[in-house]
């Protein structure tokens, strides 16, 4: 997914091209604003745990603790869903970040848009995992199966509570398990061929 978005270079406040976030065709009734309320957009973002939030309508104040830096600062802006026909959600970071986030409805396609002061953006900033980690949320939205059933219940009750470091933990934890259950099930099937 970075690989698509190094290329995208910006301009003074211009658009960028848009990028394809790779989801399957849109439903005609897809409404985002349904799924994100109150802070959970930030609390998508890898590095920030969200300390205070304030919503105010379609604008909102964040105290943000970024957890790689370790730094606290404040951010405002606004979520604004359906602006334009096209344009499912627009997002807008002000104060201590500015830039702002489109993501578009082209031919049932979700597509992204950035614009920012900065010429260009980093393969490698957080951003663009913040915008990966919105469209993974969107795409258990977008299918009903067992799966990402389970998978809405764990994002909505546990995953969008804890803060990135308690995310990591969780994350190694899961993978040292599965990890476990593997080779405990190589030693099991082992012995039953060889034993």
């Amino acid at each position: 997914m970075s690989a698509s978005y190094s290329a995208i270079a910006m301009t003074d406040y211009a658009v960028t091209e848009e990028v394809d976030l790779g989801l399957q065709e849109l439903p005609a009734s897809f409404d985002l604003q349904a799924l994100f309320s109150g802070d959970s957009l930030l609390r998508f973002h890898p590095n920030w745990f969200v300390l205070d939030f304030q919503q105010n309508g379609q604008s909102f104040t964040a105290v943000i603790k970024d957890y790689v830096t370790e730094e606290e600062f404040p951010l405002s802006g606004s979520f604004i869903f359906n602006r334009t026909a096209g344009e499912l959600l627009y997002i807008q970071l002000t104060e201590s970040i500015d830039l702002g986030i489109s993501f578009l409805n082209r031919n049932n396609k979700l597509k992204v848009q950035i614009s920012s002061k900065e010429k260009e953006i980093d393969p490698n900033d957080p951003l663009l995992l913040w915008i990966r980690a919105i469209k993974e949320y969107i795409r258990i939205y977008l299918k009903c199966t067992p799966v990402t059933l389970f998978f809405r219940l764990l994002m909505n009750k546990v995953i969008l509570k804890m803060d990135p470091s308690q995310r990591k933990i969780c994350l190694m934890m899961a993978k040292i398990t599965a990890v476990e259950l593997l080779v405990i099930l190589l030693v099991v099937v082992g012995y039953v061929f060889f034993a």
